[in-house]
């Protein structure tokens, strides 16, 4: 409660210095309307008419509705990047066309006008505003709402929510309250925080440390698999995890996610999953060794049909790798008998997901010097 405290305060702080620079910039009107009128001639273009091309339009060339943000910085290259982006394929698209350039697109006016100094720390102003304004919106992880609930297991089903609630006897999300968790979504500190969903209990099942939640993984959803191979990955996640430096930040390794959700009769499951709200990539594992997946009882009796049973089952499993995708975005990674002789191997594919974090940043320096550059 004390760290949210200090966050409200720190932001309210923000907010009072960007109001007071903002104030200060305001009184450079003339000089910016007078540059305006001068460079592109518009005389009769009004200081509203400056604040609506600009200040009310943050998302104008960023898409800040689905794209989590580092922070202000982050947030403003990419929206530098976004506008040259756009005036170079303006420009483009008249040449080829047009054989020249006609400077009446938005995009011809607004880098214009950017590249003034003055204007541009003004226009940077009102996007910061509005950005700390809207600071968790713009700078948390933003899931699909299909992902806010996931029920995973096979015999024993549990479910990971976001901000479970139960109403009329159905667990849900509670919506209002999704976007104030703090927590990375899918990881171990999102399960230590919400706990896991049991459809049978009125609460959700906690863990009060992390060593209480391994050995609910061990001694509960590793028992609950029949599979030598996911034995393996259980117990090697476990080592993954109890070396770890910040085990909390760590994404869940979901067993038997399953694509129908609580339905008795399943369309599918993955045997584990990952959902990595560091970079928004998600990854299913298939464990898939011939013996299981494409053998055929009763050989003998059945060899003039062999090819048809062999087809509909390579069907069913294209299938429910098309469907994870489609649904959900889940790209599925698949071991076979040749890839399962060194299983070693086949966790450091797993392990490569677990530790994805984002990329380095669009710098604002580079986008301003790019953009200083257009003559």
């Amino acid at each position: 409660m004390q760290v949210l405290k200090e966050i409200s305060e720190e932001q309210k702080i923000i907010k009072e210095i960007i109001d007071d620079v903002n104030v200060e910039l305001l009184s450079k009107r003339e000089y910016i309307l007078a540059k305006i009128g001068k460079e592109i001639g518009e005389v009769d273009f009004s200081f509203q008419q400056f604040n609506g091309r600009f200040g009310g339009k943050n998302n104008l060339y960023v898409d800040s509705v689905r794209t989590q943000f580092l922070d202000f910085d982050d947030f403003y290259a990419q929206w530098l990047k976004g506008l040259i982006d756009k005036y170079e394929e303006d420009k483009s698209f008249q040449l080829n066309t047009y054989g020249k350039i006609y400077p009446v697109k938005a995009s011809f006016l607004n880098l214009k006008l950017i590249q003034d100094k003055e204007i541009e720390a003004f226009v940077k102003k009102f996007l910061e505003r509005n950005f700390y304004n809207k600071l968790n919106e713009r700078t948390r992880s933003k899931p699909s709402e299909k992902l806010w609930t996931i029920w995973f297991g096979y015999q024993l089903i549990y479910g990971l929510i976001i901000a479970p609630v139960k109403r009329a006897g159905q667990w849900s999300n509670h919506q209002s309250e999704i976007r104030k968790r703090h927590y990375h979504y899918w990881t171990i500190g999102h399960i230590l925080s919400e706990g896991l969903i049991d459809p049978n209990l009125e609460d959700p099942l906690r863990f009060s440390n992390i060593n209480d939640f391994l050995m609910f993984y061990q001694s509960v959803l590793k028992r609950n698999s029949v599979s030598e191979y996911e034995q393996v990955f259980f117990k090697k996640y476990v080592d993954y995890l109890n070396n770890s430096s910040n085990i909390e930040e760590e994404p869940f390794l979901i067993p038997e996610v399953r694509y129908a959700g609580l339905e008795r009769h399943h369309k599918h499951r993955l045997d584990f999953t990952i959902l990595n709200s560091h970079t928004s990539e998600y990854t299913g594992f298939e464990i898939s060794p011939s013996s299981s997946h494409m053998s055929i009882t009763n050989l003998k009796e059945k060899q003039c049909k062999v090819n048809i049973e062999l087809s509909k089952k390579w069907d069913n499993e294209m299938q429910k790798r098309n469907d994870y995708f489609k649904e959900f975005g889940i790209t599925t990674i698949t071991f076979t008998d040749s890839s399962l002789a060194n299983l070693d191997k086949c966790f450091e594919a797993v392990i490569e997901k677990l530790k994805s974090r984002p990329k380095s940043k669009i710098g604002v320096k580079a986008q301003m010097d790019r953009l200083n550059s257009i003559k």
